[in-house]
């Protein structure tokens, strides 16, 4: 086996090669809020756990045959997102193998269930407080919430894994791969911040699933989505305005909010936790802004809906599911005229500093409601005109 660019080349005879994956619990093993290894229990939520042959096509799809066998403690459960309960998986393509969830304990409570048309199946451990059920129910909802808005579920099945993390909370997906793994303290409830955790990376199927594009639509507009369709499910109109507060707050934080735009933040490869980042922070806000224009802009007939749909249905006529930041934008003004493209480029393409009175008033168009709850200010109320009435006992 010898390094070639990004991989190894394996200079053996046409068959069968074996890739043998070793670890003990006597190994260091790093551990993170995304993978840990100990004698409890295993959890990797990430894109890098195997190696696989490339096959003869970009897409995987060629006579390639893959066989996996996991060998765990008796009593163990594994759990992966090519299937769950048994020692020797068959993933169907390279993509898969390489993209999936693998988790391991003797303590998984298993769920299987069917939601929006797709199967789904959560496997959770530890102490929590909140119900395993309520949990299934939210991810169900996620699901069907998402499917009414931007159409049926890219994938016939979902894993969600859901497990204690070792050194602190974190929600991750393999965007795309049918895998979720919702790793949060054994403190957490089941409150508003986790919920939208759950959607935000059911989202995930579809952007940067079916939908390959700038980073700030990936994250920012699906976080966006996430507390707006979390907000119809519960039925409490605030939530929506609680979360978009908490990433202004965020994003008010962020020292180069003014001096970076956020396709440089994404070049530069920026890293840090997503509240301090202005893919995840702006980018919510941004979608925000954008769906309010559009929606004034056309009198409610349309909205960032429309473009999302819009955007899924040009990457599904793609190989690779890849539409640019620029076909975005045009579909952007397409659905809104000339004030979103302006928009556009000011607050998607540009470093201005946004203020809570432009998103307060966005929020307004978005729920309808003349009033919003801002916690740094009480109630954002829109101005209201003065009736005639008004008008003569002041003259």
């Amino acid at each position: 086996m010898r390094a070639g660019g990004d991989g190894y080349a394996v200079a053996a005879r046409a068959g069968a090669i074996r890739f043998r994956y070793r670890l003990t619990f006597d190994d260091t093993v790093p551990v993170s809020t995304g993978a840990a290894l100990s004698p409890s229990h295993l959890y990797a939520v990430t894109g890098a756990l195997f190696a696989a042959p490339e096959a003869a096509n970009p897409a995987g799809e060629a006579p390639l045959r893959l066989r996996l066998h996991v060998g765990v403690p008796p009593g163990w459960e594994v759990v992966t997102g090519w299937g769950v309960g048994d020692r020797t998986f068959t993933p169907p393509n390279r993509r898969a193998l390489l993209g999936s969830t693998l988790a391991a304990a003797p303590d998984f409570r298993l769920y299987r269930d069917t939601a929006a048309g797709t199967r789904f199946v959560l496997a959770i451990r530890g102490e929590r407080r909140f119900a395993d059920t309520a949990l299934a129910r939210v991810i169900a909802a996620s699901l069907r919430e998402a499917r009414a808005l931007l159409g049926p579920v890219p994938v016939p099945r979902v894993t969600y894994v859901a497990d204690v993390g070792a050194t602190g909370s974190t929600s991750a997906s393999l965007q795309g791969r049918a895998t979720v793994g919702l790793l949060w303290g054994s403190g957490d409830s089941l409150g508003l911040p986790r919920i939208h955790d759950v959607f935000h990376e059911t989202l995930h199927l579809w952007f940067g699933g079916v939908l390959q594009t700038a980073r700030w639509w990936t994250e920012g507009v699906t976080d966006y989505y996430a507390a707006r369709l979390q907000s119809e499910w519960s039925g409490r109109a605030g939530d929506l305005a609680t979360l978009i507060f908490r990433s202004l707050d965020d994003y008010l934080r962020i020292p180069r909010r003014t001096r970076m735009t956020m396709d440089q933040e994404a070049r530069a490869n920026v890293l840090g936790d997503n509240t301090t980042l202005l893919v995840y922070r702006k980018g919510m806000l941004a979608a925000l802004l954008l769906d309010a224009a559009i929606r004034r802009s056309t009198g409610g007939s349309a909205s960032l809906d429309d473009v999302a749909r819009e955007a899924l249905a040009l990457a599904r006529s793609r190989a690779d599911g890849r539409v640019a930041e620029s076909e975005l934008r045009a579909l952007a003004i397409a659905a809104g005229g000339p004030a979103v493209g302006a928009l556009w480029t000011r607050v998607v393409a540009g470093d201005t500093l946004l203020s809570r009175e432009e998103v307060a008033a966005a929020l307004r168009a978005v729920t309808r409601r003349r009033a919003v709850a801002d916690p740094a200010g009480g109630a954002s109320r829109g101005r209201r005109r003065r009736t005639r009435q008004t008008m003569r006992r002041t003259s």
